[in-house]
């Protein structure tokens, strides 16, 4: 359980990564010119629901 975790970790990460370095690459501009104009309109807030690897149980009695 916790080595999938790591592995799940560890390619979330690459993935991250990735998108970052495309990111930085376009910005710099070597895939496409980017409209200064729209700029401030792309600045949105970003939220990350909190992830959770422990199996959740309920129990009851009846």
């Amino acid at each position: 359980m916790e080595e999938n975790k790591k592995e799940l970790k560890k390619e979330l990460r690459e993935k991250e990564e990735a998108l970052l370095t495309f990111l930085k690459q376009t910005r710099e501009g070597k895939y496409t010119k980017i409209d200064e104009s729209s700029q401030p309109y792309s600045r949105l807030k970003e939220q990350r629901e909190e992830v959770y690897y422990e199996d959740e149980y309920y129990y009851s009695i009846r």
